[in-house]
């Protein structure tokens, strides 16, 4: 299905050159008679991402969020159901994870006593993955790894303790697990150095779907410039590709528009129930809700597109590096881990990258 085609959806870009302040009566009159046609019919593909623009819109425009869930109580599954699609049937969490983490796994397994530092740890589940792989990795040199990780949020944090343990039980080396509950923008070169250990022989950062999280250009950069100067031997880092960053709002539309468009299509193939398929794509409209509902000031999901990641990097000292891998398998559920690209590998479906694959040292 192709969501730039639609009626309804013409009729909201039509709006969005007009968000925020220069809506008449009757644009928002249009706004709101394309969320309640929405809203009757969710079943439909086409309805539920429609469903999903306006009710970011509506909540840009008025500042509150609607109190819709009992229309969506019918696509209610258990929270380790949707994990599970996320990390088994999802293309670009699959694949994204499974690139980065052969690359990580190669890297470390040279080292005796190497550091993962995982910005945005979260739960741990892939550094847990990184730790079975390295495991089973034929002729690692590894001894003792020691995993930094970085995350803002606690509940997550205690979950990471409880995977990392998990996925370090058969492990023939000495797993040790830092953690901090803070944003790494918040550092500076001295408490980071203080999170390591005093022997090592390798620092390895990752970042998978973290980074666009930080506010401000410029606190991108003094987070990519300390890296840097902490001295890593390379940063793996996992991107979507989309400008959310563009404070237009009409433009920021249309690359929301664009990716998510591209993701509801994707999860449209897979061989999943259709409440399966609805209760994924409701998870990302918490991202299309932040993208285009929010204001400049609190807005979080702030992608850049690979370009942008590109120039940030190299203003920063890294230089990207094609780091070569076998992997197990580069296509799930039509989506494929493009292996031939210059300096990054890349997720890519109908032909477009959807998320960037960075190996920069």
């Amino acid at each position: 299905m192709d969501f730039l085609a639609t009626t309804a959806l013409t009729s909201l870009h039509d709006l969005a050159s007009r968000m925020p302040h220069s809506l008449t009566e009757a644009d928002n009159q249009t706004l709101s008679d394309i969320y309640f046609e929405s809203v009757e019919d969710l079943e439909n593909p086409e309805s539920l991402f429609n469903y999903t623009l306006t009710k970011a819109m509506r909540k840009h425009t008025t500042g509150t969020q609607s109190q819709e869930h009992i229309y969506l109580q019918r696509f209610e599954i258990p929270q380790i159901r949707l994990f599970e699609l996320l990390i088994q049937q999802f293309p670009l969490a699959n694949l994204s994870q499974h690139c980065t983490n052969t690359l990580l796994i190669d890297a470390l397994a040279q080292h005796t006593h190497p550091v993962l530092m995982d910005i945005g740890i979260g739960t741990g589940f892939q550094v847990a993955n990184i730790i079975e792989g390295l495991s089973k990795k034929e002729n690692s040199n590894v001894k003792h790894l020691t995993v930094v990780g970085i995350e803002p949020f606690a509940d997550a944090v205690t979950t990471a303790h409880e995977n990392v343990k998990r996925g370090s039980a058969q492990a023939p080396f000495t797993v040790e697990l830092v953690t901090e509950v803070a944003f790494i923008e918040n550092y500076t070169l001295e408490t980071l150095q203080a999170l390591l250990p005093a022997q090592h022989d390798g620092i390895y950062a990752n970042a998978s779907f973290a980074l666009h999280h930080i506010q401000h250009a410029s606190q991108r950069k003094t987070v990519f410039e300390l890296l840097k100067t902490l001295g890593i031997k390379a940063l793996a880092l996992s991107e979507p590709n989309s400008n959310h960053y563009e404070p237009n709002y009409q433009r920021r539309f249309q690359n929301c528009v664009n990716h998510y468009g591209a993701l509801f299509r994707i999860i449209d193939t897979l061989d999943i129930t259709n409440t399966e398929k609805a209760a994924l794509k409701l998870f990302f409209s918490r991202e299309i809700d932040d993208v285009l509902g929010n204001s400049e000031e609190v807005r979080v999901e702030k992608h850049y597109a690979t370009e942008q990641w590109e120039q940030l990097l190299t203003e920063t000292g890294f230089q990207l590096e094609k780091r070569e891998a076998q992997f197990q398998y580069t296509h799930l559920n039509g989506t494929d881990l493009q292996t031939d690209l210059p300096n990054r590998y890349a997720t890519v479906f109908e032909g477009e990258e959807i998320t960037s694959l960075f190996w920069a040292v």
